[in-house]
């Protein structure tokens, strides 16, 4: 910073859920920044915190929303008391919901191309800060073939087999942004060419994709959740190819990790991928919408092994020089930075004014977040179809805080008939209103 306090910068960083790609970006930031004291809080968990503790916001110099959605209710009330980061990954669908990211302090973008568009969209240029997603090179590492060998017997998946990944949610597919229906075709296509392949599909609510794909003879495996952070990478490394079909991008991240697993990677130009991948350099990129496209590549990268290594190694290089993630996490220093000079500037006083009145983050409330974070989750997971994991991961943090009511009310709320649950709350207000 260019006035650096004693004392580390106060900051809440606020993602859509600790467990997804923007928690693992904020986790990042607070892990590569010694010099800075962060707070991780998903938006829902924060509206309930906020809600009970008004003072809340006072043990904190800044916010940085890491999730474009969550700023929406908080950025009108917090930018008047301190300087707010905001966060622009993509627009694929209404604009309304996140125009209000304009109004922050410093806009964080993850690409040259939402750079650009951010700024077509009204944004101030000097408040636009370019930080890549980047990806923990040390974890998504190359396979070796021992590793590969036990990654799809795993999986249950032949050693002769060529395996195509695709890693998403289906809540994250907006207006079919990740390009499904181009996957689907391509893999049709591949599959009546080519026998031995089988569909790597790892994430959420794809029954209707998997069903397309089983019903036209695609080889499917299908994982709808990875709750183990550490099995994640040995997911990269069954895989031969790993497919971005997307028309819509902030990065992606999966992109950068199956870069960092040494994988060819086929994609469209969109996102990171504009900035960071050389067409038969380090990965291959074809023309959106174009599924013949990508069986070609596939076909063709698939006969010729030594360029597909020489690419899986290349990319490998490229993440470990520009996107590994102790590399690009420090770039929030300069949002920070941005961000502080221009609400001091707005507000005419000094943010280390905070330091007299600010109140502090006692346990009571970090142990009640630890204890919302996991029950939020498992409402999310059950909204994207994943049943018996929410319930389970209900239970196991009632087990971990058997004197909470907590789990109990989103156990019953998420188990028992919605009228059901209405008669009961309805009671309890009436009952709770009589003499």
């Amino acid at each position: 910073m260019a006035d650096q306090p004693s004392r580390r910068l106060r900051v809440l960083l606020v993602p859509d859920s600790i467990h997804w790609i923007t928690g693992t970006i904020a986790q990042s930031i607070v892990t590569h920044n010694p010099w800075l004291d962060g707070t991780i809080i998903s938006g829902a968990v924060l509206d309930i915190v906020a809600r009970d503790r008004p003072d809340f916001f006072d043990a904190f110099d800044i916010v940085h929303f890491v999730c474009p959605y969550a700023s929406k209710q908080w950025l009108p009330i917090l930018r008047e008391q301190l300087p707010v980061v905001t966060s622009h990954h993509h627009v694929s669908d209404d604009w309304k919901t996140q125009r209000h990211n304009l109004d922050g302090d410093a806009i964080v973008v993850g690409s040259s191309q939402w750079a650009d568009d951010v700024v077509q969209r009204g944004a101030a240029a000097d408040r636009v800060v370019r930080i890549p997603y980047g990806v923990d090179a040390s974890r998504f590492l190359p396979a070796t073939p021992q590793l590969s060998a036990a990654s799809r017997a795993s999986l249950g998946i032949s050693a002769d087999a060529v395996v195509v990944g695709f890693f998403a949610k289906l809540s994250s597919n907006e207006l079919d942004r990740k390009g499904t229906d181009i996957f689907a075709s391509a893999a049709q296509e591949l599959a009546s060419r080519l026998p031995r392949l089988v569909v790597l599909i790892i994430g959420p609510g794809w029954d209707s994709l998997v069903a397309q794909l089983l019903a036209t003879g695609v080889n499917v495996v299908w994982i709808p959740f990875v709750r183990e952070a550490d099995r994640m990478p040995s997911m990269y490394q069954a895989l031969d190819f790993y497919w971005v079909t997307a028309r819509v991008e902030g990065g992606p991240v999966t992109l950068l990790e199956a870069m960092s697993a040494g994988l060819c990677c086929i994609t469209t130009p969109v996102g990171l991928a504009r900035d960071i991948v050389q067409d038969g350099v380090n990965g291959a990129i074809v023309p959106f919408d174009d599924a013949p496209a990508f069986v070609e590549r596939t076909l063709s990268l698939l006969s010729t092994s030594d360029l597909r290594a020489q690419i899986g190694a290349r990319a490998r290089e490229t993440i470990l020089e520009t996107m590994d993630v102790p590399i690009t996490a420090q770039g929030v220093k300069r949002a920070y930075d941005v961000a502080i000079a221009h609400f001091e500037a707005r507000a005419k006083a000094p943010t280390s004014a905070r330091a007299q009145n600010s109140a502090q983050r006692d346990s009571a409330l970090s142990d009640r977040v630890a204890l919302l974070e996991p029950l939020i989750w498992a409402e999310a997971l059950m909204l994207q179809g994943q049943r018996a994991l929410a319930l389970r991961i209900i239970l196991e943090t009632w087990a971990k805080h058997p004197l909470s009511t907590l789990p109990p009310r989103f156990l019953f709320r998420n188990v028992l008939p919605t009228q059901l649950v209405r008669a009961i709350v309805r009671a309890r207000v009436s009952a709770a209103g009589s003499p």
